[in-house]
């Protein structure tokens, strides 16, 4: 390292002193001595600076100091002087000029009070000379005042400073508001705490004021209670007032002894109430009040509690002061909500420390007791009936639990609910609704809406919707609710920068969020789901209004990224698994059970917390509002869920999974030979094997086995004729509306007696199987019976529009019904009760107990049509359809359905009515030549062209020739597995085709013509022979 010592000129060039300088540095650590000794030197330069600027400070503050107390004692000595003599008014002025100059305490207060009485004595005598009094000298002389009320004690006589602090210095407004800088009110209540004395006890509980007490509350608040002597305020004096109330002030005093006054004395009629009031509205306790983060929650609680406590006299006030109450008071409490819930302040474990928390606790009772309060809700009933517009949206949103019992009544208020919406609409950015913060008014205001907003949808019946009746602008609105529940389940969840999984404080935040969010988010969901049943029942949104909103809900399906392994808390490792996998598995676990209930252990509740981001949000959209994913995207993950079962069921009977379960039935008894082997029975009942592969073998009408082998096409015809045959009506388990719709037979336990319920098990486990096998069925299930066979609420109603596809005549009447008179009613003379005829037995039901001695009227018609629709839609068949849905759930989990709507369940159970068309088919069938030939082009249109000229039926049978099964997949024909082929093999006229089911193979001789070709096609798929033909 080398030095270079430079001159400001620019001369770098070194002088012979530097360079002999230098050249002693040669030795070893002179250098580093040689800098230590220069840093050292300069540090005593600047000590002995220091010490000489701190010596003449002293000196100068000494002398100061001795000069003061030099004019003291002399003031002092004047003062005395005067004071000896005979005192006129002159003399008076002059002492009190003097008197300022000197004043100390504990050495003054006996000349202080003295003066004060003569000038209040002057003043009484002469209320002119009080303007002889300058405003700096009546204020120098408060601040002497203060002074003293800051040292006074129990014994203090406080009569002649208060009477001089009224007379000359609060009875004037500028004068008022300057001394209450110079700290008027902290001295105040230090009296009165003096007076007050040390507790004996800590209870809370309203005290004794005696009159010393409550003559010196009266003068503290007296501009609040005296309105012969209420000086105008300005807001910062009664800030100031508040500051020391909330801040100032020991716990005990202030809630034994404060806060009674105040409920007792103070009144919204008050004089400068309305100031009190700004500044209660208006306090800034972090920021304007400079309080310490341990004040801040007191502070608040005893703010909120004072502007409660009006409540105790607002009965007594006119309308406009009750209006302008309400319309601050919901969004100051939701202020200070705010300010108290985010605030992080370790507890204070002393004895004072709890005892504060005991009076916070004391403080927030009371003011909930005082909100919930028979006298509140009479001036909250008086404020929501007042005049909509000048009634506050917030201040409704703040305090909703409070209004809940007048809610009802604001839903019914076409402007209160658009008001409550352009509330909301106000906070959207570019149509997009802003979250912010979960606690906000908008957020409230949006939970608030929602409920209404489902109030009225639930109370229309469908055949009365109209959307313009519920909400002016209807269809944006639940346009924006919609997407307002995927920003809503984002907030909840948020997407993490550095970590896919949340942890530690990340978890702790998410758990936060999801536990804050959860009530707005439910009212959403709620709403969403109630217009959304009512919309598959009455097609009121186009096609694909509830999945057009333009994002991706369920990315992690498919997602094949590693999750890390983690730890549980009893010391398990979770196996490596991919977001894909863990996705399927965390929504079939919730589906089967709420993971988010209270029984829901501690490993469950880790491995929950352990989910990614994108995977909580996806699983909260399946769980909520399914019916914003696509079908076909549900329809997926359905699958994945089934192959899961399947791998779990393969994993558990590993020994047996390559043998499956063998069946042999009669082709002319398919469902009875099936009902034998898979029944409910007590013991060695094989519904477990449903889950396994079933070998099926056919034996035909002569008792002979077929030939054909299962590979999966003899079982895929094999339950598909079951079913056919469960669900002929003439077998008497199922019948039909006058739309041939199918639906339980309500007289089928007449008809078949005990083992009734047994078969509709039985027939619930074939319909298992079906969807478990993915298989397809030709059949049309009534939707009132779909709406009950996966419904998860067993106590919801029938909606009446239901009645219209079982009966429209009935449903007709039953509207009428609902308009009739009094007097039209009364002639019909109907009662709570039904006739019915089962097979002859003819029964008179009551609709609801004693329904045989009630008369349907006007005021009950509606409950009438309810509990009628529910007898035919719901009960008559209720006993069977819950025998249905034990068998299903026996194979699938029934929960798992929740997330389609009954219409979906329909094209999942029986797929598209649609028929398929020769070129979707061709698109995934592969055609090969046994002998490759130039005409091969040429045979294969042929071939098309005869299948595309099918009718309806015929396409349906020859789908079901081939594959098994007479409807093509819901996704499509390119999920068949294996893929369609045909093989054309060699020339003949005299062989029929043939099938293999279990690979989906035709194979078909090569015909000489078109004609043959049809006629040959037409009879092999129309024969029902089985694998007789081959």
């Amino acid at each position: 390292m080398s030095f270079n010592f430079v001159f400001f000129n620019g001369d770098v060039r070194r002088d012979k002193k530097q360079e002999a300088m230098f050249r002693s540095l040669v030795i070893p650590n002179e250098r580093d001595n040689f800098l230590n000794k220069l840093k050292d030197m300069e540090q005593k330069r600047e000590r002995e600076v220091k010490q000489t600027d701190a010596a003449k400070k002293i000196q100068r503050i000494w002398r100061g100091h001795r000069a003061r107390n030099a004019l003291r004692l002399q003031f002092r000595a004047e003062f005395d002087a005067i004071s000896e003599a005979q005192r006129g008014t002159e003399q008076i002025i002059q002492m009190s000029q003097l008197l300022v100059n000197f004043y100390e305490t504990k050495k003054d207060e006996e000349r202080l009070v003295m003066l004060l009485a003569e000038l209040v004595k002057s003043r009484t005598a002469d209320r002119a000379f009080e303007q002889r009094i300058r405003d700096t000298q009546r204020l120098l002389l408060a601040r002497c005042c203060v002074k003293f009320v800051q040292q006074a004690t129990e014994n203090t006589i406080f009569f002649h400073v208060f009477r001089y602090l009224e007379d000359y210095v609060t009875c004037h407004a500028h004068l008022y508001e300057a001394i209450s800088q110079l700290g008027l009110f902290e001295a105040e209540f230090h009296l009165l705490e003096a007076l007050i004395g040390k507790p004996e006890n800590n209870n809370i509980q309203k005290m004794s004021l005696t009159p010393r007490h409550l003559q010196l509350l009266t003068r503290i608040f007296e501009v609040f209670v005296n309105s012969s002597r209420a000086t105008p305020i300005s807001v910062k004096v009664a800030d100031r007032l508040l500051k020391t109330l909330c801040v100032n002030i020991t716990d005990l005093n202030f809630v034994n002894y404060i806060m009674y006054y105040i409920k007792d004395h103070i009144r919204l009629s008050c004089p400068n109430f309305s100031v009190l009031f700004e500044a209660i509205r208006s306090a800034d306790i972090p920021n304007g009040w400079k309080a310490r983060p341990e004040q801040i929650e007191t502070a608040s609680i005893r703010l909120r509690s004072i502007l409660i406590s009006f409540v105790e006299h607002i009965d007594k006030t006119n309308a406009d002061d009750l209006v302008q109450y309400f319309n601050s008071l919901g969004p100051f409490l939701e202020t200070h909500w705010t300010i108290t819930r985010d605030l992080n302040v370790k507890e204070d474990l002393s004895e004072l420390g709890r005892l504060r928390t005991a009076i916070n606790k004391h403080l927030m009772a009371s003011c909930e007791s005082t909100l919930t309060s028979m006298q509140f809700r009479r001036a909250a009933c008086a404020y929501a009936l007042a005049n909509t517009s000048k009634v506050s949206v917030s201040t409704l949103i703040s305090l909703k639990k409070y209004f809940s019992q007048y809610l009802d009544l604001l839903a019914s208020s076409n402007s209160f609910v658009e008001a409550l919406y352009g509330f909301i609409s106000s906070s959207c950015r570019d149509g997009h609704f802003d979250t912010g913060n979960q606690v906000s008014p908008k957020i409230n205001a949006l939970e608030l809406f929602c409920n209404c907003l489902t109030k009225r949808v639930s109370s229309v019946a469908d055949s009365d919707f109209d959307p313009v009746a519920i909400f002016v602008d209807f269809d944006n609105t639940v346009e924006f609710l919609r997407d307002t529940a995927i920003k809503l389940i984002h907030v909840m969840y948020p997407q993490l920068e550095n970590s896919a999984i949340y942890t530690g404080n990340s978890k702790q935040k998410m758990e936060k969020a999801e536990a804050e969010w959860k009530s707005v988010t439910e009212s959403v969901f709620s709403i969403l789901s109630a217009i959304y049943q009512k919309d598959i029942r009455i097609k009121y949104f186009p096609e694909g209004f509830w999945t057009n909103h333009g994002r991706e809900v369920l990315s992690g399906l498919g997602d094949q990224r590693r999750l890390p392994r983690r730890r549980l808390p009893n010391g398990r490792v979770l196996t490596e698994r991919t977001m894909d996998s863990e996705f399927v598995e965390r929504l079939s676990a919730i589906y089967e059970h709420d993971s988010d209930s209270e029984n829901e252990d501690e490993n469950e509740r880790e491995e929950n917390g352990m989910l990614p981001s994108a995977l909580r949000r996806a699983i909260c959209v399946m769980k909520h509002i399914p019916f914003i994913v696509p079908f076909m995207d549900r329809v997926k993950l359905f699958q994945r869920l089934l192959n899961q079962e399947h791998d779990k069921h393969f994993s558990e009977n590993q020994p047996r999974r390559n043998s499956g379960y063998n069946l042999t039935v009669r082709r002319d008894q398919v469902y009875m030979d099936a009902y034998e082997a898979f029944k409910p029975k007590m013991v060695q009942d094989k519904v477990r094997d449903l889950k396994s592969h079933i070998i099926v073998k056919m034996v035909n009408w002569a008792g002979m086995n077929e030939s054909g082998v299962d590979g999966g096409g003899i079982f895929r015809e094999f339950l598909s004729e079951l079913l056919k045959d469960a669900f002929n009506v003439d077998r008497g388990f199922f019948t039909e509306t006058e739309g041939k719709l199918l639906y339980p037979n309500p007289t089928a336990p007449y008809l078949l007696g005990a083992d009734c319920l047994s078969h509709f098990q039985f027939i619930g486990r074939m319909i298992g199987k079906l969807i478990y096998e993915r298989q397809l069925q030709e059949v049309r299930f009534a939707e009132f019976f779909m709406a009950q066979l996966f419904e998860t609420d067993k106590d919801k109603d029938m909606d009446l529009q239901h009645m219209k596809s079982f009966d429209p005549l009935i449903f007709k009447n039953l509207k009428v019904l609902q308009k009739m008179s009094e007097q039209e009613l009364d002639e019909l003379q109907l009662d709570f009760s039904v006739v019915t005829s089962d097979v002859g037995l003819v029964r008179n039901v009551n609709l609801k107990p004693n329904g045989a001695k009630q008369r349907v009227t006007v005021d009950n018609v509606n409950e009438y049509v309810r509990l009628y629709v529910n007898y035919h839609l719901k009960q008559r068949i209720a006993t069977m359809v819950a025998a249905i849905r034990r068998g299903i759930s026996e194979v699938i989990s029934i929960e798992w359905m929740s997330m389609f709507a009954s219409h979906e369940l329909q094209i999942l159970i029986a797929g598209y009515e649609e028929i398929f068309t020769a070129r979707d088919l061709r698109k995934h069938c592969e055609m090969r030549f046994a002998a490759e030939t130039l005409g091969d082009r040429q045979y294969e249109e042929m071939f098309w062209d005869v299948v595309d000229a099918l009718s309806k039926e015929d396409k349906m049978a020859f789908l079901k020739f081939v594959t098994g099964c007479s409807r093509a997949p819901v996704d499509g024909f390119k999920s068949l597995n294996p893929r369609m082929g045909v093989l054309v093999v060699h020339p003949s006229e005299d062989e029929l085709p043939t099938s293999a089911t279990c690979m989906n193979m035709l194979r078909i001789p090569r015909y000489s013509n078109r004609t043959k070709l049809e006629e040959k096609l037409r009879y092999a798929i129309n024969s029902g022979a089985g694998f007789e033909l081959a």
